[in-house]
């Protein structure tokens, strides 16, 4: 079995969010789409699979994936809202409850620390996490209203380097998250190592907005392209699948397998939902890369599946060490 290591999932809880959140982001379309009120769009959210905060479901869910490690991208919604709204639990107790089911999962689950760069003790708390709670990296996320390269982050950076733990930086979906602003950031931090997450591509997969992100990545030797949560944006469905391996024999002839990532962005999926029967075949798609290329005439080698299964994130997360339980 190939090890595989998913740079990029997430534990969440129902009262992680601010209040607008959830229904804002999901339960309204759900409401309009389906009939039901958004009251009762978001019971059922509440009981979804998805809000399971102790590691165990993602733990169980990795085991029916063949996923060997996960890192947790610890994230703070709560100044995305304006100055009414904030996270209804502290930004510092959901951190701790991440942090205590990583602690509870050990070779299994890592965490990194989300806290928005805007907070007034942004710094000192992400150097808290790390050195305290064993937090293994910075998540960065632009779209809650700041850009990769603002200012107030550059502290961040400042501090991740000097802990030597690598930032994950979303990208892709709006103006706040375009790749080339983790470009600049890369170019004024080269010794900073970087995850650019998602490699752009925040909306269908047929958009193509994954090629600005591996153009902002070439030439940086700081900067791993994230593939995470393109199989949820439709990367293995249907007629997709051969444009899917074109794009990543591009991207392997571009930068190179040490510099490409795996992960899913899943919360945990609910058995026999759309998210799952995905996953199932990305997780497939990479462990199996030279014999799916075979099918449509494309060449991968054993060395470059093991690139981007795990030997691209051992790089990236130099500070960890994957394989001590």
């Amino acid at each position: 079995m190939v090890k595989l290591i998913d740079v990029h999932r997430h534990l969440w809880g129902f009262d992680w969010f601010p209040p607008s959140h959830l229904p804002k982001l999901t339960a309204e379309a759900l409401a309009r789409r389906t009939g039901r009120t958004v009251e009762q769009v978001m019971e059922r959210i509440r009981q979804s699979p998805t809000m399971e905060s102790s590691g165990a479901g993602a733990v169980a869910e990795m085991e029916h994936y063949g996923i060997d490690h996960s890192v947790i991208q610890t994230l703070d919604w709560g100044l995305a809202y304006g100055p009414e709204e904030d996270n209804q639990l502290p930004v510092e107790e959901f951190h701790r409850l991440t942090y205590e089911a990583a602690e509870r999962h050990p070779g299994k689950l890592w965490a990194m620390c989300g806290v928005d760069p805007r907070r007034p003790r942004a710094v000192a708390f992400f150097e808290e996490c790390v050195r305290d709670y064993g937090a293994v990296g910075l998540k960065v996320y632009p779209p809650n209203g700041y850009q990769a390269n603002d200012e107030r982050c550059f502290p961040m950076y400042e501090k991740a380097i000097e802990l030597d733990v690598p930032a994950l930086i979303h990208t892709g979906g709006n103006i706040w998250a375009w790749a080339e602003w983790v470009e600049l950031v890369a170019r004024r931090y080269p010794e900073l190592r970087i995850i650019m997450g998602h490699a752009n591509l925040s909306g269908p997969f047929e958009s193509g907005t994954y090629w600005r992100g591996l153009i902002a990545a070439s030439n940086k030797r700081n900067v791993w392209l994230d593939l995470t949560d393109w199989q949820v944006t439709g990367a293995v469905d249907g007629d997709n699948i051969p444009r899917l391996l074109r794009v990543i024999r591009i991207f392997l002839d571009r930068v190179g397998a040490d510099r490409i990532v795996w992960g899913t962005d899943l919360p945990q999926a609910g058995v026999g939902s759309l998210a799952r029967g995905r996953t199932e075949r990305w997780t497939d798609i990479f462990t199996n890369l030279p014999d799916w290329g075979a099918r449509y005439g494309i060449d991968f080698t054993e060395e470059e599946r093991d690139g981007i299964c795990f030997g691209a994130a051992e790089q990236a997360f130099s500070n960890v060490d994957f394989d001590a339980a």
